[in-house]
């Protein structure tokens, strides 16, 4: 039911529309003998046509199915017995093999003759115009949902099974949230292990090591934001956000800055010391181009 309201807010078919195919019903009754004979007429010129109505009975059959299909869409009732009326007819094109080309001239066909109809019928330009609109929604309607048909039978095919398709795309999708997650509570333990290291640098400050305690304890402090920022985005991403490549540039940025700080407590470390400013300049250059892509 959903699926079919859906529909029709798509192509804004209302019960004005509703109300305008149904005031048309009378007219259409007396033109139905004549709409499937010259429907006949011009689906016979098709080139595959013998291959589908071999015999009179069959061609008898489907007359009938063709007049009563026509009527369906001047009825003024559009509900879920309707779009499976619908559903049925499109399924039967496609397990017949009928190419669809032929289904789209043959509503060319039936618009056309519609419209015929409207023009000798409605004198008021305004009104024709108007009915017009409704007539062609219901066309619209018809020809998207014999289509979607055909599209559905195609997706089928691209797989050697569907069912096996569809419980594959699903299986994935709980494994990637449930990777998710376990990558959430794998940030949950680094932060509280951060916040172990935290602790322990506070330990030099003790001993009487000052400044190696506050350089160390600022390092901490810059990785416990990064986890806090990595929980974010990660959360984030678990509710369809889109996926932060700046967060992991910032990430290694921090740990450079980390390591600077610790480094820059040995006289002995220059060249080590300048990689890294070699290295946190690149990456700072990279977080800058990010930023001003993501703006």
């Amino acid at each position: 039911m959903e699926r079919i309201e859906k529909i029709k807010i798509h192509y804004n078919f209302t019960s004005s529309d509703a109300k305008n195919l149904s005031e048309l019903r009378p007219v259409m009754e007396k033109e139905q003998e004549r709409f499937v004979r010259e429907f006949y007429e011009y689906v016979k010129n098709f080139e595959d046509t013998p291959k589908f109505l071999k015999n009179d009975e069959i061609v008898r059959k489907h007359q009938d199915a063709i007049g009563k299909w026509f009527m369906a869409m001047f009825s003024g009732e559009y509900g879920t017995q309707y779009f499976h009326m619908l559903e049925r007819v499109g399924e039967a094109h496609v397990k017949i093999n009928l190419n669809a080309h032929y289904v789209n001239a043959s509503m060319h066909f039936v618009k056309r003759f519609a419209f015929d109809i409207l023009r000798s019928a409605v004198t008021d330009p305004k009104e024709l115009i108007y009915i017009s609109h409704s007539v062609e929604k219901i066309l619209d309607i018809n020809l998207d949902i014999f289509t979607s048909s055909y599209i559905e039978e195609e997706k089928k095919e691209l797989f050697l099974s569907y069912k096996i398709e569809s419980f594959l795309v699903e299986f994935s999708k709980r494994f990637s949230y449930g990777l998710n997650l376990i990558l959430v509570i794998g940030l949950v333990i680094m932060g509280l292990l951060v916040i172990g290291l935290f602790i322990y640098d506070l330990t030099h400050i003790y001993h009487g090591e000052i400044e190696r305690g506050i350089l160390s304890t600022l390092g901490s402090l810059l990785m416990l934001w990064v986890v806090i920022e990595l929980m974010d985005t990660e959360i984030d991403h678990l509710r369809g956000g889109k996926f932060a490549v700046k967060v992991f540039i910032s990430v290694a940025l921090v740990a450079v800055i980390r390591k600077i700080l610790v480094t820059s407590l040995s006289s002995e470390a220059v060249d080590t010391q300048i990689t890294l400013v070699a290295a946190l300049a690149v990456l700072g250059g990279v977080y800058w181009l990010i930023a001003r892509l993501d703006k």
